[in-house]
């Protein structure tokens, strides 16, 4: 095969896989083109083309280039939205934040250039199938790319099946790397399956065999795990919620203090209103509240906060608090948090968590000290500190609220009768797995991810973060509250599935919004308060581990082994 055809594979292959994550393709929609996810089939095939170029490399530096370029495709179709921030939000030109763009999809795809070099390796030193080895290697570099300078584990293979509930269900098991394996995995049986018809050879009728199977075994598991946390949510306890989206542009927020007013106008009556209906919890988006707040604030009451007392609901409010603090150059300096309050109905605050895993470049500069020269996305943001504790937030309820038919057995560290306990995800924190992991030692009854997803725009970045919080719920067998600043605010379920009445992104852009003075909107909706652990959360990231396990053995045992005669 000529180089350039081999190239050419490498990157439809890329391209094609990108399908199966949410779209959004501006010019031909602002919303999401399949809600449905009918294209998350094309995961199962869309890495053959890259897999025959890989088969092609001439050496293990030829299946890394290919690896690179299939990846670069992937994640330009997948991620092509983070120039929004830069350019909309961050004052930058487009080329300039094209090319921080691109170094991070190069520093992404890197991965993919791992995994086929040592692909290659394996494949050319003992023989084995891609099938035996390629599963367990992708788990492994996908792992790597989840930790390696902070993590960015965005467009993992496993988020192409969150729509795809029988799926989806095997991130309870094996999380999302267990489901990125299997994806892997039937695409080597398919590219086996075609490679054998060209060359006229018999059908690997054991490879399709094993693939089949699993896939199998899977939907089983899949639709098994489904009746059983259906039937779980059936007989919990219900805790009633109410989500505002204040449908607030990005540039807006960005000076708060100068629209505190306003801002608080589109958030404060549907908050009332939320009350008034009934609900126990009134959730916030991340840093919703327009004013900066000191971190030891113990009430939010009073005229000059723009707050009154509610009648029943628990409040959940993102601020941001600042602090000034002496630095080491003596400096008095401000330490600001991304923090989430949690209010009594007389907005005085029971607790405060502090976001832990802030966002690169967002938030605060990695390496700060060594790079002067770099800056923030948004340089008039203040750089944030990280929250050292993932904390349980825990509030009363009322007895009514509180009944219970069939709860599981609850751990020593469960919530006691009278009150319940939700597991705060600020925005980043969501997409790492072993954040969700770390909270299940508590046994919160729900998660809350409070966000905003107005950075991206019109764009694939909201529904792709809705696809991975779905994973989350799946992996912790608990919803998750999802209050957004300009959408997706949603409702998730243990299941994955995504409660009736989410609200779609607002107005984030007003020049391309169908309508720029889009109202506020209000999501009240009942969330199953589950006790209790899945197998991924007992087991935690142990089939990843054991992937990468078995791929550094099988690379060692290629390098050890005699090469064989050049063709």
């Amino acid at each position: 095969m000529k180089r350039h055809v081999a190239i050419l594979l490498a990157v439809a292959g890329g391209a094609i896989e990108a399908l199966a994550l949410p779209l959004v393709v501006p010019w031909i929609s602002l919303r999401q083109l399949d809600p449905a996810g009918h294209l998350e089939w094309v995961a199962w095939v869309g890495l053959v083309p890259a897999l025959f170029a890989l088969e092609a490399a001439r050496g293990w530096k030829g299946a890394a280039g290919l690896g690179l370029a299939a990846g670069l495709a992937y994640f330009y179709v997948a991620i092509y939205w983070v120039n929004h921030a830069m350019t909309a939000f961050g004052g930058l030109s487009f080329a300039l934040a094209f090319f921080a763009l691109t170094l991070l999809v190069l520093f992404m795809a890197a991965h993919w250039a791992l995994a086929f070099a040592v692909a290659w390796l394996v494949r050319r030193r003992l023989g084995w199938p891609l099938a035996w080895h390629l599963p367990f290697t992708w788990a492994a570099a996908e792992l790597l790319r989840n930790h390696l300078f902070t993590g960015f584990p965005w467009g993992n293979l496993g988020y192409t099946q969150a729509r795809h509930l029988p799926v989806a269900q095997l991130a309870s098991a094996f999380g999302v790397y267990g489901i990125a394996a299997l994806v892997v995995l039937v695409n080597c049986a398919v590219h086996e399956v075609v490679r054998a018809r060209l060359d006229g050879r018999p059908w690997p009728w054991r490879l399709a065999g094993a693939a089949a199977l699993s896939v199998a075994v899977t939907l089983g598991y899949g639709y098994a795990h489904l009746a059983e946390v259906r039937a779980r949510m059936e007989a919990a306890p219900r805790l009633k919620v109410g989500l505002v989206q204040g449908n607030v542009n990005q540039a807006v927020k960005n000076r708060a203090a100068s629209y505190a007013d306003a801002i608080l106008a589109r958030y404060w009556p549907l908050t009332v209103e939320a009350d008034r209906a009934g609900a126990d919890l009134v959730a916030w988006p991340e840093a919703t509240y327009p004013r900066l707040v000191p971190p030891g604030l113990r009430s939010f009451a009073g005229p000059q906060t723009g707050l009154a007392p509610l009648g029943r609901a628990h409040l959940l409010l993102g601020a941001s608090t600042v602090e000034w603090r002496l630095g080491r150059d003596g400096r008095r300096a401000p330490e600001v948090t991304n923090s989430l309050f949690l209010l009594r109905p007389d907005l005085s605050v029971i607790d405060r968590y502090v976001k832990h895993h802030l966002v690169p470049f967002g938030e605060y500069v990695p390496l700060a000290d060594w790079l002067p020269f770099v800056r923030q996305v948004v340089p008039n943001l203040a750089p944030s500190s990280a929250g050292r504790e993932l904390k349980v937030l825990r509030f009363p309820i009322s007895p009514r609220d509180s009944a219970s038919t069939a709860t599981p057995t609850a751990t020593a560290t469960s919530t006691p009768p009278g009150e319940t306990s939700l597991a705060p995800m600020i925005c980043f924190d969501a997409i790492f797995p072993e954040i969700n992991l770390a909270y299940a030692e508590a046994d919160p009854e729900f998660l809350v991810n409070p966000t905003n997803d107005a950075w991206y725009g019109y764009s694939s970045g909201p529904y792709q973060f809705l696809a991975i919080v779905r994973l989350r719920a799946v992996e912790a067998g608990k919803a998750v509250v999802r209050p957004a600043y300009a959408g997706v605010t949603a409702i998730v379920l243990p299941t994955g599935e995504v409660a009736p009445g989410a609200v779609e992104v607002g107005p984030v852009d007003p020049e391309l919004a169908p309508d720029p003075e889009e109202p506020p909107r209000l999501l009240v909706g009942e969330v199953p308060r589950l006790r209790g652990r899945t197998l991924y959360t007992t087991i935690g990231d142990l089939f990843a581990w054991a992937a990468a396990l078995v791929a550094a053995v099988a690379l060692g045992a290629a390098l050890r082994a005699k090469p064989p005669p050049a063709d």
